[in-house]
């Protein structure tokens, strides 16, 4: 009998007849088959749901557990070598199907698609496609420089007599082959060689693993390179691609792991071979590569001098620990950093970004720290502790709202010295570590914890002297509460023509309070009101969805208007109705196309019982 393993040669990439995708980890006989002789393939799906088993069977003769591979506990399944899809080849045929020719037979006759559309009242509307033939005319395929493979279950080039016809694409500035069942550093290149003028490539979700070498230079004209979800387990692979793409300018490696990037600059490369590798790199992707240290992994790019953008989100960080152990500045081109999903806890971890001096945007979401507050508190605080901010989670920062978000910052911490202060001079300043200075260690403390504070003081001290003077540990009263003022504006049929309410309100206020307010002077009843608040400026308001939270909670400043909406009952009826009318009908469509597929397996299964009787 042949190798097991030359009835699928260098294939590791599979597909089934629904589009599943999966990697071959065994190939041979499985202890539960009827048929001990008969070849299967072990599979690890993509989706750790599609499968029945972890790769372990049990033994059909002796009733004992046989592992053949190991995967998930849902992710693993044993196909027969017929059924299982090892991918196409890249061929010239292949690529000019993805576009129609000129002189095709038109899809939409009289600019007519022949589909309608349901509309909500249950009529059939019809669907209008123009500039069919214009669009054509557009997209030839000789024409364009872009052209999109993706989910063709390509698996590597097409053979050596057809590769001449290649020559007929080698204008193509850009290739998207992500989610094909490449596996192999080997076809990638093979495929890349044939388009000479490549400035744009898309791998994603492709399985080529590590590479091991690749000749300098080879791709020069690279700018874009997209290695998402690629299996890469080596920054090693990392830097043999910034040798063979020096042009290099976005560089995506999410979900790769590069935790090894310490022990491969320090075996055989250093910052400056960093800075010759990828001296043109604009944006650098690095989500969820198992980074945990700012200090050995993220500081070796501080000296790109063009990095602009870098997403670091879903990974390990604690802290931005930003150092200049050189002359040079850290990060000089840093223009925009995510963080989003690192166990980040404090704001003193952040601090180090105020390091970076072109650093315009941020987008923290999904941190300890931020899951601890309220959105409209975070936001705050991060405008005022980092001055050159912009952008804040994508959203533009205005002058108003930072001065108000500066000031609210000096009240919070005036508000936290004062305490201290007062505790002090209650306990006959008992407490005091140093009392030459006369001065409390949680001072101390709450200073370090908040080193913009003295600066935004005096920022605004004009127009906060009482939060000023209340700074001083040696001064005594209480600060009073935090009041903004807001504009009350009801929307609701019933109401929308009274005259708005002008309210000074203070800050930890709970919209539940606002709610009852509004009931009485507006009429609207409490459980039908619907609340969203908006600043000059803002395209959409936002809405107040919890009655137990405060305005500070979601960040209403002062200026901000209040709008009161009404919910229509009967509207909201006839919507659910339609929606589990909606659902029904999704149920009905899901279980007639079960019925479809259980029908045609139930066939297969016929045909292959009568297939083993016949050889029997």
């Amino acid at each position: 009998m042949a190798d097991h393993h030359t009835l699928l040669p260098n294939i590791t990439r599979v597909q089934d007849s629904s589009g599943f995708i999966g990697t071959v980890l065994y190939v041979g006989p499985v202890a539960s088959a009827k048929s001990t002789d008969e070849i299967y393939a072990g599979i690890a799906w993509d989706d750790v749901t599609r499968g029945k088993h972890d790769g372990s069977v049990i033994c059909r003769q002796t009733n004992q557990l046989v592992r053949h591979f190991k995967c998930g506990a849902t992710q693993g399944s044993f196909l027969r070598l017929t059924k299982v899809d090892v991918g196409v080849e890249l061929t010239p045929e292949l690529m000019r199907s993805r576009y129609v020719r000129p002189d095709a037979e038109l899809i939409a006759p009289g600019n007519m698609l022949p589909h309608v559309a349901r509309t909500s009242s249950g009529r059939d509307k019809p669907i209008e496609f123009w500039g069919e033939v214009k669009i054509r005319g557009r997209q030839q395929l000789e024409d364009v420089e872009e052209i999109s493979l993706r989910m063709l279950g390509i698996s590597k080039l097409c053979n050596e007599e057809k590769r001449g016809e290649m020559v007929e694409f080698t204008h193509l500035k850009g290739i998207d082959l992500a989610g094909n069942l490449l596996s192999s550093w080997q076809d990638v290149l093979d495929i890349l060689r044939q388009f000479p003028n490549l400035q744009n490539v898309s791998l994603a979700s492709n399985r080529i693993n590590d590479l091991v070498s690749i000749d300098v230079g080879q791709f020069a004209n690279v700018t874009a390179l997209n290695l998402n979800n690629c299996n890469i387990g080596s920054f090693k692979t990392i830097q043999l691609i910034g040798q063979a793409m020096p042009q290099l300018e976005d560089l995506c490696l999410a979900h790769a792991n590069l935790s090894d990037i310490e022990q491969c600059i320090s075996h055989g490369s250093n910052l400056s071979d960093m800075k010759s590798l990828f001296h043109n790199l604009l944006l650098l992707d690095l989500s969820d590569c198992h980074l945990a240290s700012w200090e050995t992994q993220i500081q070796p790019f501080r000296a790109l001098p063009k990095l602009e953008s870098l997403v670091l989100n879903n990974n390990s960080i604690e802290t931005v620990d930003i150092t200049a152990n050189d002359d040079q500045v850290p990060f000089s081109s840093l223009a925009s950093l995510q963080l989003a999903g690192n166990p980040i806890s404090t704001w003193t971890a952040l601090d180090g970004i105020n390091a970076i001096p072109a650093l315009r945007s941020l987008r923290l979401r999904n941190t300890p720290l931020t899951e601890s507050m309220g959105i409209g508190e975070v936001r705050s605080t991060a405008i005022a502790r980092f001055p050159n901010l912009e952008y804040f989670n994508a959203s533009p920062i205005s002058e108003r709202e930072r001065v108000e978000a500066e000031r609210r910052y000096v009240s919070s911490v005036a508000r936290e010295l004062l305490l201290i202060s007062s505790e002090a001079l209650l306990s006959g300043n008992s407490q005091m570590a140093d009392c030459d200075s006369n001065v409390d260690p949680r001072q101390t403390q709450v200073h370090a914890r908040h080193p913009r504070f003295h600066a935004l003081v005096d920022k605004h001290k004009d127009t906060m002297m009482a939060l000023t003077a209340a700074s001083d540990s040696t001064s005594s009263g209480k600060i009073g509460e935090d009041i903004i003022n807001v504009t009350i504006r009801s929307m609701a049929a019933g109401s929308c023509d009274a005259q708005p309410l002008q309210k000074r309100l203070p800050r930890s206020l709970q919209v539940g309070r606002i709610k009852a307010m509004c009931a009485r002077a507006f009429g609207v009843d409490i459980d039908l009101q619907i609340l969203h608040f908006r600043v000059e400026g803002d395209p959409f308001p936002s809405e107040l969805d919890d009655a137990e939270h405060s305005l500070a909670y979601y960040g209403v400043t002062d200026g901000a208007e209040i709008l009161v909406n009404e919910i229509d009952v009967e509207a909201e009826a006839k919507e659910k109705a339609r929606q589990a009318e909606e659902h029904a009908r999704r149920i009905r469509e899901q279980e007639q196309h079960i019925s479809v597929i259980q029908s045609v397996q139930q066939s297969e299964h016929r045909i292959d019982v009568a297939a083993d009787l016949a050889q029997k």
